[in-house]
């Protein structure tokens, strides 16, 4: 039961994501901004991320800002200069065959952890929160985790 609320979570903050890059936005109507918005992936698999370590999500499946707001080569999602806002920031995790812990960090401060014991469980997390320009948004791997295949994501949309 849990898993398919997570699984449905997930679809519909993809839903969302790709609405936006398809269309200039929520609204859709290409005036004002550009919206600011990102969803990235990790490849098939098992990848082992070093303790302590960013998780580079290295698979973009929207992503908008000029520059880009989601750097493949650091993991950091970085507000626009005069984007500051409310964003919702998503992060799934699925580990594989053993215990996982992740943390989404503002400016390298927790905002929420997750956490899947082995067995393939998943854990997801959505916060609304306000962010200034300049503000870094990472995911961070804790302890001896490892993550495993395409049911790891990471997402933002500025709401507001």
């Amino acid at each position: 039961m849990m898993k398919t609320y997570i699984f449905r979570s997930i679809l519909l903050v993809l839903i969302m994501l790709k609405h936006v890059c398809q269309v200039g936005g929520i609204g859709g109507n290409g005036v004002g901004p550009s919206p600011v918005a990102f969803t990235a992936t990790l490849p098939l698999g098992n990848t082992p991320v070093s303790v302590g370590n960013r998780v580079k999500y290295n698979q973009v499946h929207c992503v908008t800002g000029n520059p880009p707001v989601y750097n493949l080569g650091t993991g950091i999602f970085t507000v626009p200069t005069g984007r500051a806002g409310v964003y919702s920031v998503s992060v799934s995790m699925m580990s594989g065959f053993q215990s996982s812990h992740l943390t989404m960090r503002k400016n390298g401060v927790v905002l929420v952890w997750l956490f899947t014991s082995n067995d393939y469980n998943m854990a997801s997390q959505t916060v609304n929160v306000n962010l200034a320009e300049g503000d870094l948004i990472f995911v961070q791997m804790n302890s001896g985790s490892s993550l495993f295949s395409v049911y790891n994501t990471f997402s933002a949309v500025k709401v507001a």
